[in-house]
Order: C-alpha cells, then structure tokens, then sequence
C-alpha cells in the first residue's frame, strides 16, 4: 500500500472523526454563547454546520402588550417545529450582549453562562412540534427594549434563529402625596392642605377626611384650622384607582401658668416655697416687686429669699411668666401677692406688760398656752410652719393666766410658730414638738 494511499485514507478517517464528534459533542444542552445574537456572535451552525434561516414565533411570553414591569416575573416558552430531534438556546440581551433580567430553568432544560443563557437537558424529542418553559424575572426600572435572541436545531444541520422583542411598560401608576404648610401651628391658626398627584389617567378627584374625625373636604387644596393635632388623610381616584395621602397638622396649645395663692408669712420667714404650675411653654421666669432673690428664677419650683426691704414693708408680689411654644407668641403672666406679719412682740423684742406662754415646750404636742397683760377681749390663735402653711387656728378670750389647752398629737416633729393677735395687738412665740 502506497505512502500516499495511507495518507489519504488518514484524512478521510479525520474528518469523518471530527463531524461525528461535532455531531454529537453537546447531547445535552447547547453552550453558553451560541444564540446568533450580534454579543454572542454565533449559533447552531458552527457546530452543526449546515445553513440557518430567520423564522418568527417560536419565542412566546405572557408578557403584556403595554410592557413589562421591573422585578416581575414572567413565563417564557420555546416552541420548535419541524423533521428531526430539536434543541434550542434563548438568551435576553441588549445589541451588545449584555444580560437583560434573570432566567430561571424550567422541565427539561437548565441554566447555562450562569443565568443569562436556557437551553435543552437532551437532544430533544422527535415529534413534529416540542415545547419548553421557562421564567425570566424583568430587570429594573429604565432597563428599556429587551430582546429575547434564540436559535434552533431541528435535525443535524438545520438551524433556526427567531427573536422576540418586548418594551419596558411606560405607563406611571398612580400615586399621591399629601402637605400640610405649616406643619406645626398655635392653637386658632390655620394650616393649608394640598395634594400632588401623578401618574394613573390624569383625570383625579379628592376626598379629605381626618384622625381624629370630624373634617371632610371635596377640594384638592383645603384651609384647616384644628384645635389640636390631627392627621389628615386624602383618598384620590383617577377613574380606575384609588391611592390615599396623609398629612399632619401639630397644633400647639397657648401657655398656661399660676403662680400660686396669696400667703402671709411670719416677719421672721428667711424664704418662701415656690410651686408654680405651667403648660406648653418654653421657658418660665420669676420676677419680683421687691428687692428678695430667687432660688432659681427659671424653675416652677423653689424658693423666693426676702430681703429685709422686703418684710419691713409688709408685702412682695411674686409674678411667673410663661413664655409660649413656638408658633405661639404670647407669653402669660400670673402674679403671687406674699405678705409679711408685723415684727410687733416676736420672740427677742423685750415687753414687760405681755406675754404668751407655752408650756411644756418642746412638748409632744400637747400642751397649754396662757396670756398676760392682754386686754380682755377675744384673741385669734394661729399656729404654722415656717413655710407659712397653718396647723391650727382657733378664738379664745385673752384673760390672763387662764390656760388653753391644745392637742397636735400627730403632727410632724419640728419647729412652729405660735401668733396670738387682739385688734390691737400681736405676739408670736417659737413652738418645738418632739
């Protein structure tokens, strides 16, 4: 046998080797990339050589006419017909191969290029006409046109290529969004509601109600003037849908603020309670007629240090302003009229002709209280705290050296003072209960 007669039979064998492999190199499934799309570059024929021709209608979707809608989901099918076993390749891409959404395999076929690429398990069926599903989940919003490029075998070397075109669903849903200018206002005030709808037909009506209820409007843009915080809530329809809008209104009280009641203290009191009361104000400020200081004049409580000015002249008026919550502006004022015992007979000012006893003291609350020099007549007995705040207060004649006994068992230990007062005249003595 000649050198040249081996040769040629080598090649024939070669080639015959190559075609068969070509024939049956991909059994199950095609490879990624061979869609005939312009990214990919290739399809069926540069394995299965033969020749390829365009058909329509072999890719189908239940993707609406309107487009498709970003991150929905969606059923694909591939349908081949014709002489032969069938396998195909789809793929979603733009013009320069990119991906367009995310396939996902459904009976009889997988995944191939990760999920860009959805191909056959097996060479296919030989009937006359065999369907494949499949999903493919839409890519985000703005993505544009999308086609779904394919290519098919039926038989060794007939190929089909087929694409489907879908558009991304330009049509803006309905929606809403409600204001309220201003947000926050004082009690009286009023607020403007509006509405800035979009989307839907573009034909739209209103409907204004409110949490808590009582307000309704068929206006876009109604005036409200609420008496305390409300939410308000606009229900707008296009014709075919509905979407509702809320939009809050705070609405800030006028400040309030008391000062407290009128009190007499003693002429020996160093300092009086404050217990101020104020609400939805800013800040708070004591000031004073006098020339006494303040604890702490920006606080509702503590106390108010008389100067001797003070006490000598008998009275002091206290006055606590409430300044208002913003948008609120008017600041209230309420006043505190404090008045001052006359140091007429205290403790330490020496008078022979009067006196007022207590005995025993300390005491644990009973004891006895008798007067000297007093004119006869009715007498006012007061007994308090330091805080001015009275315990006790009873008439009795001023007759001297007869007792009157009283009984503040149960009271608190510590140190009281006891006033007797005539028309004419008055003494006050220390008290200590133990």
């Amino acid at each position: 046998m000649s050198l040249r007669f081996m040769s040629g039979l080598l090649t024939t064998a070669f080639l015959t080797l190559v075609v068969s492999i070509n024939a049956i190199a991909y059994p199950s499934g095609s490879p990624a990339g061979y869609t005939g799309s312009p990214g990919d570059g290739q399809h069926c024929v540069s394995c299965h050589n033969g020749s390829a021709a365009t058909v329509t209608g072999w890719i189908t979707s239940n993707i609406p006419a309107t487009g498709y809608i970003a991150g929905t989901i969606y059923n694909m099918s591939v349908t081949v017909s014709g002489s032969g076993k069938k396998g195909f390749e789809v793929s979603p891409q733009n013009a320069t191969g990119t991906q367009l959404g995310i396939l996902t395999a459904g009976t009889g076929n997988h995944l191939v290029g990760g999920t860009k690429y959805v191909t056959q398990n097996s060479s296919g069926s030989t009937s006359s006409t065999v369907t494949w599903n499949f999903t493919w989940t839409a890519p985000v919003a703005g993505t544009g046109t999308v086609t779904f490029y394919g290519a098919f075998t039926v038989g060794k070397s007939n190929t089909k290529l087929s694409t489907m075109v879908v558009s991304e669903d330009a049509s803006v849903p309905l929606s809403a969004t409600a204001s309220a200018t201003p947000t926050v206002i004082c009690a009286g005030q009023t607020s403007q509601l509006d509405v800035s709808p979009a989307g839907g037909s573009g034909t739209y009506s209103y409907s204004w109600t409110s949490i808590p209820a009582g307000f309704t409007s068929l206006l876009k843009n109604p005036v409200v003037s609420p008496t305390i915080t409300t939410q308000y809530i606009v229900h707008v329809s296009d014709g075919a849908f509905a979407v509702d809008a809320p939009a809050n209104v705070t609405v800030n009280q006028p400040a309030t603020a008391v000062a407290g009641n009128d009190t007499t203290f003693p002429f020996i009191t160093t300092q009086v309670p404050l217990m101020g009361m104020a609400a939805n104000y800013s800040t708070v400020l004591w000031t004073t007629s006098g020339s006494g200081t303040f604890s702490d004049a920006n606080a509702l409580s503590g106390n108010y240090l008389p100067s001797t000015a003070d006490k000598t002249g008998g009275n002091v008026t206290l006055t606590l302003t409430a300044s208002a919550q913003s948008p609120c502006t008017t600041a209230v004022v309420d006043t505190r009229n404090i008045h001052f015992d006359s140091p007429t007979g205290i403790d330490g000012v020496t008078n022979t002709a009067l006196d007022l006893v207590l005995s025993p003291n300390p005491s644990t609350g009973l004891f006895s209280l008798r007067t000297h020099g007093f004119e006869p007549g009715s007498a006012l007995v007061t007994i308090s705290d330091l805080q001015g705040k009275i315990i006790v207060q009873k008439k009795m004649d001023a007759t001297d050296n007869l007792p009157v006994q009283f009984n503040l068992s149960g009271t608190p230990a510590g140190l009281y003072l006891v006033k007797i007062q005539t028309s004419r005249v008055m003494l006050i003595r220390k008290l200590v209960i133990e």
